[in-house]
């Protein structure tokens, strides 16, 4: 014993651990002060092998009291820290030792128990953080305060309450933010007694926004009026939540009016370019619920700012609902922002008053403006307008044939089967492909014969529509002719319809994705290789190993990263072949695939040392999901070693995780 404890002092961080770890398995009591000794060493290694020594093998009883003894080290705070930790982990275990500790004239040490109860959240410990609060050190109080609220405790409201009206600015700020956390109305007059109180108040907003009572707003809103900036703006987050918390928007709005009159507008529209991000938001949620027609320009103007397009979307929304004639003027622009900000608030609502305008913007000369129109007039389910959808999906500007497939699509039903099957066969391969595309957002599997025969259009670009809609119809007919695909002169097509049967498996799928292996292109052996591993069936070991000495490096990481996904011992020992492989890629993929299977720490560790950063972190990420003492006390002595940040962080990550 008395050379492990000689061993503590040695300059090496390594002799330092390894002799802690040395008591691993003794189980005597004489080992207890050295490991207590051992958590006041520079090394969080040393201080955690420590910890977990005592946690695994000896009674709380016996090795609590110097935990709590190590807080009071002034000079060491990996010594405190490392205790504090190693206290909230033992929970309830370690409540009635703290409870007794608390009796010590060190304010520092009792502020630590504080912290350390509070984290536990025992109840027992609550009539301590009661008495806490009146502790003769303010940072004792102000901390036992603080989790009080994190507690949510009903039996503390009335000790917070006496905290808040005593007047102590120091306690009354936590005790306000818990009053408001714990959400007991009981509190409610006494919050609204110390608004008063100019230095409580944006707690006690904060708090009264919680609570959300009704009531409250008539002394709220008036501080949207304050001489502060700051109690201004927590005033206007605080009605938000009002808002969020379920009071009714009419009320709310109602009481701005009678408080604030034709001022609230401009307070509002103010605060809607302020600099602050959380402020803007409140304002323009409001601005919405004030349902005011003078909020549009400026909430406009507001929607060219991506970060808050949205939002104010949402407040025209709001607005649009309850008077949908009255967005009608906004359309009235040659704008095309403004424009196809309009329609998108228009396929929101979802009013008829709309039509004759969207209708009319589905031949504006803007392609952007088309395309928002046709998705919103959709949403109107009126078939009027299925003639002009239909001359859309020949629209020059591609995005507006893809927003005419998805408005005929919401228009389901809008052709009759033989309608669709005689655009399939149209002299026009634009109008082919976006029939056959919108065949495949409708799911309609009536149709899969004839979108077989389009497997043999000219145009590559509808056999690729093609392929992709009978992909997501999966029917076992779809499958049989993405089976054909898989031959297609054009290797895109070959490769959508391999990574299609991919996902939709079935009977005699994996035979001719194995044919595909083989194939000249690089790309399509790639879709083989990756739809052979979504397949997960034991049968493609075989071709992927073949697949791990092609010549493109794409293919080789493909067959890896599916030899990973089927697992198995053929498997594994193919992606161990490519360990030694002189490609960097090639060889942080099969370590990354080598994380999935077990027993392979011999193979992975020497990847810990490696001269690449990259590497290096692939052997961590793969090794963390490696269960056992070894991995663990190898990634920890690369902890000690390591220069590279990002793969320090990805140690203590996984770690963490361990």
């Amino acid at each position: 014993m008395q050379e492990l404890i000689n061993q503590l002092s040695d300059g090496n961080v390594e002799i330092r651990r390894e002799a802690v770890e040395t008591m691993r398995g003794m189980r005597t009591e004489a080992c207890i002060p050295v490991l207590l000794k051992a958590m006041e060493d520079v090394s969080w290694r040393v201080r955690k092998t420590a910890v977990d020594i005592l946690f695994d093998e000896y009674a709380v009883d016996v090795y609590i009291q110097g935990l709590i003894q190590l807080l009071y080290i002034e000079d060491n705070a990996g010594a405190r820290n490392s205790a504090i930790e190693a206290l909230i982990k033992l929970g309830r275990r370690a409540t009635e030792f703290l409870i007794e500790a608390f009796k010590t004239p060190n304010r520092d040490v009792r502020k630590f128990i504080i912290d350390v109860l509070g984290e536990q959240r025992d109840s027992r410990a609550l009539p301590l953080m009661l008495e806490a609060i009146r502790d003769e050190d303010e940072n004792v109080s102000a901390t036992a305060v603080e989790h009080l609220g994190k507690v949510r405790e009903v039996s503390v409201v009335d000790a917070l309450i006496d905290i808040l009206n005593s007047g102590d600015l120091w306690t009354a700020y936590p005790a306000a933010d818990a009053l408001g956390r714990i959400g007991n109305l009981k509190a409610v007059p006494h919050l609204l007694a110390a608004l008063q109180k100019k230095p409580l108040r944006e707690p006690i907003l904060k708090a009264l926004g919680r609570l959300a009572e009704p009531s409250t707003l008539g002394l709220i809103i008036p501080m949207l009026q304050d001489p502060s900036r700051n109690i201004q703006e927590q005033a206007l987050k605080t009605v938000e939540r009002f808002y969020h918390n379920g009071v009714d928007a009419e009320f709310i709005t109602a009481e701005m009016k009678r408080l604030l009159g034709s001022s609230a507008l401009d307070l509002l529209i103010g605060h809607a370019w302020s600099a602050k991000r959380e402020v803007r938001i409140s304002a323009i949620l409001l601005l919405g619920l004030m349902k005011d027609e003078a909020a549009y320009s400026p909430l406009l103007d507001i929607s060219h700012e991506e970060e808050f397009a949205e939002d104010v979307k949402n407040a025209l929304v709001f607005i649009g609902r309850h008077k949908p004639e009255s967005l009608l003027k906004l359309f009235d622009t040659g704008n095309p922002h403004q424009l196809r900000f309009i329609c998108e608030v228009t396929e929101k609502i979802v009013s008829p008053v709309y039509y004759d305008i969207l209708h009319a913007l589905l031949d504006n000369e803007d392609g952007h403006v088309r395309a928002t129109a046709a998705l919103s007039i959709s949403r109107l389910k009126d078939m009027r307008v299925t003639p002009k959808l239909r001359s859309m999906l020949v629209d020059p500007y591609e995005d507006v044939q893809e927003a005419a497939v998805s408005a005929l699509a919401n228009l389901a039903g809008a052709f009759p089967d033989e309608e669709l099957v005689r655009m399939l066969k149209d002299n026009n391969p634009v109008l082919r492909r976006n029939t056959a595309r919108l065949v495949g957002r409708l799911r309609h599997a009536a149709l899969v014969g004839d979108l077989g025969f389009a497997l043999k259009d000219s145009d590559n670009k509808v056999r690729q529509s093609v392929v992709e809609t009978l992909s997501l119809i999966g029917t076992d007919e779809a499958v049989r002719f993405l089976t054909y695909a898989l031959t297609d002169e054009e290797p895109a097509i070959r490769i959508s319809a391999a990574l299609s049967l991919g996902q939709i498996g079935g009977e005699g799928v994996r035979d001719s994705l194995t044919i595909l292996a083989a194939d000249p292109d690089n790309s399509v052996r790639v879709a083989a290789a990756k739809s052979l591993g979504a397949l997960r069936e034991t049968g493609a070991v075989m071709t992927l190993a073949g697949l791990l000495h092609d010549p493109s490096g794409f293919v080789v990481t493909s067959a890896i990263e599916s030899l990973g996904s089927i697992g198995g011992g053929e498997a594994k020992q193919g992606i161990i072949s490519m360990l030694s492989s002189p490609d960097d890629e090639v060889r942080r993929t099969a370590i990354i695939a080598l994380g999935a299977f077990e027993d392979v720490e011999d193979q992975l560790l020497p990847f810990l040392t490696d001269s690449d950063w990259a590497t290096r972190i692939a052997a961590v990420r793969s090794l963390g999901k490696t269960p056992g003492e070894r991995v663990r006390r190898e990634l920890e002595k690369l902890l000690d070693t390591e220069e590279d940040q990002t793969v320090i962080k990805t140690i203590e990550e996984m770690l963490r995780v361990r």
